[in-house]
């Protein structure tokens, strides 16, 4: 969603398919701050790194598998490194 001054808040729900079949749940919100220059060249489908662009996300995760139920416990902040119109990569962290 954009915001007044250019910036973007996040709203995002997806569903995970592990590669053991397990599904998970995913919704996360956060805050894209960008410059004109660098938003349109996203839109161009270039590659926008972390160096250019403010990205952040707070991801929560649910699932019933076992083997991930320890995601249900934990807040996780997740930074861009980098993003295109093929997608966005992350870093994960775990808040302790």
């Amino acid at each position: 969603m954009p915001m007044p001054d250019g910036g973007y808040r996040l709203d995002v729900r997806a569903s995970i398919k592990t590669n053991d079949g397990e599904f998970i749940f995913v919704e996360y919100n956060g805050v894209v701050v960008a410059s004109k220059e660098v938003n349109d060249r996203y839109l161009k489908s270039d590659v926008v790194t972390a160096k250019e662009q403010y990205f952040f996300s707070a991801p929560t995760f649910t699932t019933e598998s076992n083997n991930y139920d320890w995601l249900n416990k934990v807040q996780v902040v997740g930074k861009m490194v980098d993003v295109s119109t093929k997608g966005v990569k992350y870093d994960l962290f775990i808040v302790r």
